[in-house]
C-alpha cells in the first residue's frame, strides 16, 4: 500500500496530537517508554512510516517534512519526539545504504522501526551465507517500539552494522537524567543468524550511499553525519517551543514578589526574556530547516559535515533558550512533576549526547576544510 498524504496533513496530525502528548508527559517519564496509547496514536497517524521507501508501502516524505514533524512531536513530549526520531529515521539509514535485496527482506510490508545503537560492542561472525551476531549495546533509543535493531559490530576486527530481527530489551532505563520517557534502553542479541547482505562492513565514514540510485530519491544518497543531526536536532528545538508555551503560562499565571505585585507578563525583564528566547528558538528552528532543505546526494565529507556543524549549532541554540526560560520561571516550576523542569533535563540531556558535542564536529570539520588528514 503507497500512500498519497500530504505533507502539510503529517505535520496538521502531529500538531493535533500536541494535548495529548502534554497530558501524558508524566506518564511517559514513570513508564520510562511512550505509554502504548501514545505508540498507537503515532501508527495511525502514519509517522513511523515517514522516510520509508514508497516501493515498501512508506510516505518517502522530504526531511523537512520529518524535521517539521518531529518538532511538532516534541513541542508536546521531548521524550517522544527522541522516540519517534529514532525509530522512524532509521528507515533511511537501510535505504540509503543496504542493497535492494536485503532492503525487500528488512522492510517487507512496510512495517519497520529500528533502533540504531552504533558503538561496536557486539560481533558478526560468518556462517554459511550468512552472520551470526551477538551484543549488548547501551543507549538503544526508539527500541521499545522497534521491529529491528541497527547494531554496531566488529566483522573480523572490522567495525561495521547488522541489522537484527531479533533482541532482548533490558530494563534498565530508569536512571536517566533527562529523556526519562525515550524508551533508550539497553539491548541484547544473542546468536541470531541474518543474511550476509544485512551486514555492512566499515566506518560511518567509510560507507556510501547508494539509496538514490535503487529509488531514484537523492535523498537517499546523502552521507550521514548531517542526518544523523537533522534526528536529534528537532527534538531539541521542539523542546524550546514547550518551554516558551509553559514560560507563557507561567508569566501569564504569577505575580511578582515585591510591590506593585503586578502580573510577571507585565514586568520588562520578563518580556525581555521571552523575545529573546523566541530569537534563540526560532533561529534554531529555521537554520535545522535550512539544513534539511540543503540535504543532497553528491556532497563531500567536508560538506556534510559543515552541515552537521550548523545544525549542532541550531541544536546549542535551543538549549539556549530552554535553560534561559527555566531559570526566569521561579524555583516553583522546576520542581518534580513540573514542565519546566522536565525540559530543563531534557536538553541537559542531549548536551551530553555524542552528536551534541559541538567541538569535537567543529574540529573534524576545521581539517577537513584546511585539507588535513582526519584522526581520531
Amino acid at each position: 500500500m503507497t500512500s498519497t498524504l500530504a505533507p502539510a496533513e503529517l505535520v496538521t496530525r502531529a500538531r493535533e496530537m500536541r494535548p495529548r502528548l502534554l497530558d501524558r508527559q508524566a506518564l511517559t517519564d514513570e513508564l520510562t517508554r511512550v505509554p502504548e496509547e501514545t505508540h498507537l496514536d503515532c501508527l495511525d497517524a502514519e509517522l513511523y512510516r515517514m522516510l520509508l521507501p514508497r516501493s515498501f508501502g512508506g510516505l518517502e516524505t522530504s526531511l523537512r517534512t520529518f524535521v517539521e514533524v518531529v518538532i511538532e512531536i516534541s513541542r508536546g513530549c521531548p521524550s517522544t519526539g527522541w522516540n519517534l526520531a529514532l525509530a522512524a529515521g532509521h528507515s533511511h539509514t537501510i535505504a540509503a545504504l543496504f542493497p535492494l535485496s536485503a532492503q525487500r527482506e528488512i522492510f517487507g510490508s512496510g512495517d519497520f522501526r529500528a533502533a540504531m545503537p552504533v558503538a561496536p560492542t557486539g560481533t558478526a561472525v560468518r556462517s554459511g551465507d550468512g552472520y551470526v551476531v551477538n551484543g549488548r549495546w547501551g543507549y538503544a533509543s526508539g527500541v521499545m517500539v522497534s521491529t529491528h535493531v541497527i547494531a554496531g559490530v566488529l566483522i573480523d576486527g572490522v567495525p561495521g552494522i547488522a541489522c537484527v530481527p531479533e533482541f532482548e530489551v533490558l530494563e534498565d532505563w530508569d536512571r536517566a537524567l533527562g529523556m526519562r520517557g525515550s524508551g533508550s534502553n539497553s539491548v541484547v542479541v544473542s546468536d541470531v543468524h541474518v543474511p550476509a547482505d544485512w551486514v555492512l562492513p566499515g566506518f560511518v565514514l567509510d560507507w556510501e550511499a547508494t539509496g538514490e540510485a535503487v529509488h531514484g530519491n537523492p535523498m537517499y544518497g546523502g552521507r550521514l553525519m548531517t542526518f544523523f543531526q537533522l534526528e536529534l536536532t528537532p527534538v531539541v528545538v521542539g523542546c524550546a517551543f514547550a518551554a516558551l508555551d509553559e514560560y507563557r503560562r507561567i508569566v501569564s499565571s504569577k505575580r511578582l514578589i515585591q510591590p506593585p505585585h503586578q502580573p510577571r507578563r507585565e514586568h520588562p525583564e520578563y518580556q525581555r526574556i521571552l523575545g529573546v528566547a523566541t530569537g534563540l528558538a526560532e533561529s534554531a528552528s529555521r537554520t535545522v530547516l535550512s539544513v534539511a532543505d540543503d540535504y543532497r546526494s553528491g556532497m563531500s565529507l567536508a560538506d556534510d559535515y559543515r552541515l552537521a556543524v550548523v545544525c549542532n549549532q541550531a541544536g546549542q541554540l535551543a538549549a539556549q533558550a530552554v535553560e534561559m526560560l527555566a531559570a526566569a520561571s521561579g524555583t516553583a516550576s522546576v520542581l518534580a512533576g513540573q514542565r519546566m523542569q522536565r525540559y530543563l533535563r531534557d536538553v541537559q540531556m542531549y548536551r551530553t549526547h555524542s552528536n551534541a558535542q559541538v567541538g569535537n564536529w567543529a574540529a573534524t570539520f576545521g581539517r577537513l576544510d584546511l585539507g588535513l588528514p582526519l584522526s581520531f
